[in-house]
């Protein structure tokens, strides 16, 4: 499940050679409603399982230190927000380079993600890596847009998406090991309050900022409600 996951990244950056290049409405509902998914799914269910396993200091402490970790993790590694087509037409190679290179430290702990969810519940993890699918493909085509515009040859943008998205079945397999030593309900439960902390800080620092550069507000408004129905049909019909 996180190998698809991950593989989502590479799907946008192949999304960005056939197309070339997205109209800023399309970029804007995608991000949009990429967030719509990951907002539903850190709360809906991320966070009211952990309620289960937790109380609710180590819930807050655990979700707290999931959102702080990611923000520092962000002021020291190129990020999303890096992809402005206003940037000058040289620094583009640099650019998505360093994207790439951010995306894929990204990737890891939203592998252990996927791995705490199904280790607690298989239909939970299922949940969760379609969320987080959802949200690599706009990372994917965050990534090859720079790369394109600075002429790399499609092969080798289409190389660099995919290998930037298998990152996270890396740290799906480190969090498999990491609880199968460990195994306690606390310890389940932290990883959720904490995947929910990171998943939340992604969605509030850069999908939906990135997605409001677009323009198109009422389009990025449309796709974030649409990405939560989505999201909760998923959830029914996985039961």
């Amino acid at each position: 499940m996180s190998l698809i996951a991950g593989m989502a990244t590479g799907i946008g950056g192949v999304l960005v050679l056939m197309m070339r290049r997205l109209s800023d409405r399309a970029m804007g509902f995608l991000m949009g409603f990429a967030s719509g998914v990951m907002l539903m799914v850190s709360f809906n269910n991320l966070f009211l399982e952990a309620i289960t396993l937790l109380t609710h200091l180590e819930l807050i402490i655990m979700f707290s230190s999931g959102a702080l970790i990611i923000m520092a993790l962000d002021l020291l590694l190129p990020h999303i927000e890096l992809t402005s087509r206003r940037d000058g037409d040289s620094k583009m190679l640099s650019r998505g380079l360093l994207i790439a290179i951010g995306i894929t430290l990204h990737n890891l702990p939203e592998g252990l993600i996927v791995a705490a969810g199904y280790t607690y519940m298989p239909k939970l993890g299922i949940v969760i890596a379609i969320a987080i699918m959802m949200h690599n493909i706009p990372e994917g085509i965050a990534t090859a847009i720079p790369l394109t515009e600075a002429e790399m040859r499609p092969s080798r943008v289409a190389i660099l998406t995919f290998l930037s998205g298998m990152a996270e079945p890396v740290g799906a397999l480190l969090g498999i090991f990491a609880f199968s030593l460990l195994g306690t309900r606390v310890a389940i439960g932290s990883s959720l309050a904490f995947a929910a902390g990171v998943m939340t800080y992604i969605t509030a620092d850069e999908l939906i900022p990135v997605a409001h550069e677009y323009g198109f507000k009422h389009t990025v408004s449309v796709g974030l409600l649409i990405g939560i129905i989505f999201a909760l049909l998923i959830d029914a019909m996985i039961g």
